[in-house]
This record gives structure tokens, sequence and C-alpha cells, in this order.
């Protein structure tokens, strides 16, 4: 089964709706499933610890959505001025900083590795092949033994492709944005990279998260961002 991280933006709660948060999460997917979702889960899932706290947020603050067996520091999703979005951006910026590091080191004096569309074009990007091939490649194979966590073809493709700036600049902005976002008028907007219908550049996958990002850092305060596990 997929699962989809789906960033769902909600007004505040207005004090004469009844509604709780759990409800009007499930209505406002339930207006954009059309076919999408076989499900989706909200307090459980892959996503309940996506946001980190800002400091001084209570843990059991009703503006967040939280696990009951979560860390305290960190939710799926509340109220954005209970977020730290800088954190979590900066963690991830961090987190490319070493990975890239680490792998400049070890593969110092390998010979260049060929860029992931070259495989791409030979062998199609749907192709096992193409990508056992890319992997295949001396400064591809040294990931094992150096990246913790599962490996991501894009993210690879990525570490070959750009510079330590550009590869920083990347993990920053994917921090935030799921797969898909659902705007405050009912949008619906997905990754292009999750569909399979991006080019080897990820430009619309870029443009994506760039739209994400730029979109959520716009809404006050007290609009609701919760991230949702999607799956089908």
């Amino acid at each position: 089964m997929a699962s989809r991280h789906a960033l769902v933006c909600l007004p505040p709660h207005a004090a004469e709706t009844s509604y709780t948060l759990d409800t009007r999460l499930r209505r406002a997917l339930n207006k954009v499933r059309g076919g999408h979702f076989d499900s989706y889960e909200i307090t459980t899932g892959r996503y309940t610890e996506h946001f980190p706290l800002e400091p001084g947020a209570q843990a059991d603050d009703p503006r967040l959505v939280r696990s009951a067996s979560g860390p305290a520091d960190r939710c799926a999703g509340g109220v954005l001025s209970l977020l730290d979005l800088a954190a979590l951006r900066d963690r991830h910026a961090a987190e490319a900083a070493a990975l890239h590091d680490a792998w400049t080191q070890a593969t110092d004096g390998m010979p260049p590795a060929e860029p992931w569309e070259r495989f791409e074009r030979h062998l199609g990007g749907d192709s096992f092949q193409a990508l056992l091939g890319f992997r295949a490649q001396p400064r591809l194979k040294v990931l094992d033994a150096i990246k913790t966590g599962p490996r991501q073809r894009g993210e690879e493709a990525a570490l070959v492709r750009l510079d330590r700036a550009g590869f920083i600049a990347r993990a920053r902005r994917r921090a935030v944005p799921g797969n898909s976002l659902r705007e405050l008028d009912g949008t619906w907007l997905t990754d292009p990279a999750w569909l399979n219908a991006d080019d080897p550049l990820e430009s619309g996958s870029t443009a994506y998260h760039d739209h994400v990002n730029a979109y959520i850092d716009a809404r006050d305060g007290d609009v609701l961002v919760v991230g949702v596990d999607c799956r089908r």
C-alpha cells in the first residue's frame, strides 16, 4: 500500500463550530479524495512526528495533533504558531551537509559518477535495471556505509548532480512540505516527483516545494497545518 504525506491546511477553529479537529480534517480530505485514497491516518501512521514544537509549547495543547505515544516535542501538526518550521529546516539542512561531507571525503580520488539521467535515458526511469546500474557505481556504493535510514533515488541523484550548497538547499526546501498540499480554499497540489511525472533535474518538484513553503510561511499563526498519512 502506497503512503502519501499530505499537509492539510484548515482555518482557525471558530467558536460556533462543533466539529472536532479530527472531523474537520476528515471532512476536508473527503472533499478532495476523488479516488486518491483508500484510508488515512492522523494520530497514527508514518508522519505523527513530522513537526517539532516551538520552545515553550506544551505537548497537551489542544491545538496540536499528536500521537499519544509519541515524543513530547514532536507532533503531526497544529496551529502554525506552535510549529517550529525553522528548526525542521535547519535539521534537514544539517543532515544534508553531514551526508555530503562524509560522501565527498569517502569518495575522494574515485572517478566521477555518471548522473541518474544517463541511466534513465538508456533504460527508462521506472526500470529497476536503471536503478541497479546507477547504484553500482563506486561512488554510489559508498552510501551503503555512510547513509543512515532508507535510501532515496532522488536524493542520490541530487548528490551526484549538485554541489554542496545546492544539495543543502534542496534538503532545506523539502523539510516542511509533504507529498501533497490541501490549501485553505480546497486547492489540491501534489509533488510531480511523487507521481513519477518530473524531469531528471526535478524542475516540477522544486517548483512544488517552493510553492508549499511560500504558501505556509505566508499563513497567519492561527491557521492549522496537519500532516496526514494518506494510503491507497
